[in-house]
């Protein structure tokens, strides 16, 4: 077997494979032998069937299979040895490859198309300065937090009259049209958080209510829409929309949350371990946590503007035409030529992240090992369930669970995207020169619904694809 290479563009090359039937002769022989011992044929005993009889019938269907696996294995070795950088798979080329005639032909030439992976320059350094946005936590925010907070840790009251933030309970009933209730109709206990409620009208109605008094609701007067009777009465829609249906409430009981006093046990509730001892303190905690809070979608930002910087900035010719008989080859994604030519400007600038990707792992020498993935996993489980970490037993059980989520191939692949996007993350805020911006909250919202915007009427999106079936790399190191 003989194997040549010939270039045919700066991003392009055809590979022959010159197959000979010594090549492939002695595997052939070997699943015609097998055949010939596992074969029931009638007029001859398990394995003796004469081994001409097999080949004849069995032979061209065997060689063609043989020699398939031949060529996908040489081609597959021919790239890793000659340390080839390919784009997507190798194609057939159909011009050259003429047609096979198994019976008689003992020697083939196979010919393939490659596409090759551009060599660019890129060096962070060269980049212009990046804003990095900071989110300031205003006293506003810090108020609805520990308003939150003291409600969470606060004490359940059953105050004698209903008011605005309150939930009541009791039992509804559903009544004719002279307010009777109706035999076999709806009776069950229902619990109304007044908050919750979209009219105004109706929340009048309740608040200043006791214990044992009595109110109409029909539910389409008393709720904003359907969806919001079906839920807080927890009845079925069609039942809600029934002609003049109606339901008398009792009030059996009103829950209330006391907040929590800001004192110093509130305070180590809400951070054990930190000993704040005055509100100062944890007015300043509060802000620092919020902060943190934010830093995800300040970085999942930062993360996506330098996307599109180097996307920009960085000059990475691509083998279009070959890109665009791959993609029009490819088994999975199958397309019509239209639509690939509709879509290219999105797998292009898909192909040149992952290209830019990979460059940036290989020059940083960037890698995340399975150890860190096993690690992940099991820090994801430790902060769903707690666990006394010098239990030898809970650490075995949760190693099991690990083992298991490793067999899970596609969530190790979420994982490794993930932790690879951390590190190119991390790469990013060290090795660019970067600008701090302080931000409200509002005002980022309303940067990145500007951003989405202007996404969605242009050419590509952020380039966070799914990588399976594109034809760059992945992050298989």
């Amino acid at each position: 077997m003989t194997i040549t290479r010939e270039n045919t563009g700066d991003m392009t090359a055809t590979v022959m494979i010159a197959i000979n039937q010594k090549d492939y002769d002695d595997e052939v022989t070997k699943v015609l032998k097998d055949y010939q011992h596992k074969a029931n044929i009638p007029g001859f005993r398990p394995g003796k069937v004469p081994f001409g009889m097999i080949k004849k019938k069995f032979g061209k269907a065997v060689v063609a299979d043989e020699v398939n696996k031949l060529i996908s294995d040489s081609i597959a070795k021919y790239i890793q040895d000659e340390k080839l950088d390919i784009l997507g798979n190798p194609i057939a080329n159909q011009e050259k490859n003429s047609a096979f005639d198994f019976d008689t032909q003992k020697d083939f030439e196979f010919y393939f198309d490659l596409g090759l992976a551009p060599v660019f320059d890129l060096n962070l350094s060269n980049f212009p300065v990046m804003d990095r946005y900071i989110i300031t936590v205003d006293d506003t925010m810090i108020d609805h937090y520990i308003n939150d907070t003291r409600k969470r840790f606060g004490n359940a009251i059953h105050p004698e009259e209903v008011g605005a933030e309150d939930m009541i309970n009791g039992e509804v009933v559903e009544i004719d049209a002279e307010g009777m209730p109706i035999k076999d109709g709806i009776t069950k206990k229902s619990f109304i958080e007044i908050t919750k409620l979209q009219r105004d009208s109706s929340k009048e109605i309740l608040v200043g209510l006791k214990i044992n008094s009595k109110f109409l609701i029909k539910p389409l007067d008393f709720f904003a829409n359907t969806e919001e009777a079906s839920k807080l009465l927890s009845l079925p829609k069609e039942k809600i929309d029934a002609e003049g249906i109606a339901f008398e409430f009792t009030l059996n009981d009103i829950l209330r949350t006391e907040p929590a006093e800001l004192d110093k046990d509130f305070f180590n509730k809400v951070y054990p371990g930190k000993e704040i001892e005055t509100g100062e303190a944890f007015r300043a905690q509060v802000r620092e946590e919020a902060a943190a809070g934010f830093s995800p979608e300040t970085d999942k930002l930062f993360f996506r503007q330098v996307n599109e910087k180097l996307l920009s900035e960085t000059t990475i010719p691509l083998p279009d035409e070959f890109l665009k008989r791959w993609l029009l080859d490819h088994k999975v994604n199958k397309m019509t030529a239209g639509e690939i030519e509709d879509q290219y400007g999105d797998y292009s600038a898909t192909i040149r992240w992952q290209l830019i990707e990979q460059k940036l792992l290989r020059d940083h020498e960037i890698s995340v090992e399975e150890a860190e993935i096993r690690q992940y996993i099991k820090s994801y489980f430790l902060t769903q369930i707690p666990m006394n970490i010098a239990d030898p037993e809970g650490h075995t059980r949760l190693d099991s669970v690990v083992d298991s989520v490793m067999k899970n191939t596609e969530q190790v692949r979420k994982i490794n995207d993930e932790l690879y996007s951390k590190k190119l993350l991390g790469l990013f805020k060290s090795e660019l020169k970067t600008e701090e911006k302080e931000i409200s909250f509002d005002e980022f919202a309303k940067l990145l619904s500007s951003l989405e915007s202007h996404e969605h009427h242009s050419e590509h999106d952020d380039h966070e694809h799914d990588h399976e079936g594109e034809p760059g790399h992945h992050h298989n190191h």
